[in-house]
């Protein structure tokens, strides 16, 4: 088995860490979404039931707080990511490189930075 081409490298990279993100996000707004269900339920309950919803509010505050902090070291990974993929483009490896190949890495350049 032949070893990946840095490009192939440097695009899985970017891959990975865009899929990454999105699915950071789509927790996130899962947990958006219970919070305000948790918090908008509630009437006619007994102690008990109110106690142990409200602990359940604290913990999902606590998540969407855990999961919002790694947005920003998941967004520098990527720009870094970024980054070394566009070197790899500008070197003259690029000139060795398929069109399908270089348009790959130029779309994934665009959706990580468009993010």
């Amino acid at each position: 088995m032949s070893r990946p081409s840095p490009l192939a490298i440097s695009v899985g990279s970017v891959r990975r860490l865009l899929k990454e993100e999105t699915t950071y996000r789509t927790e996130l707004t899962n947990q958006e979404a219970r919070l305000r269900r948790w918090e908008s339920e509630g009437d006619g309950e007994d102690d008990e039931t109110t106690g142990n919803r409200e602990w359940a509010i604290k913990q999902e505050k606590q998540g969407i707080q855990e999961t919002k902090a790694i947005f920003g070291p998941l967004r520098d990974k990527l720009l870094s990511a970024v980054a070394g993929l566009e070197d790899l483009l500008s070197s003259k490896q690029a000139e060795q490189l398929s069109e399908d190949e270089v348009m790959e890495a130029r779309e994934l350049i665009m959706r990580a930075k468009a993010g």
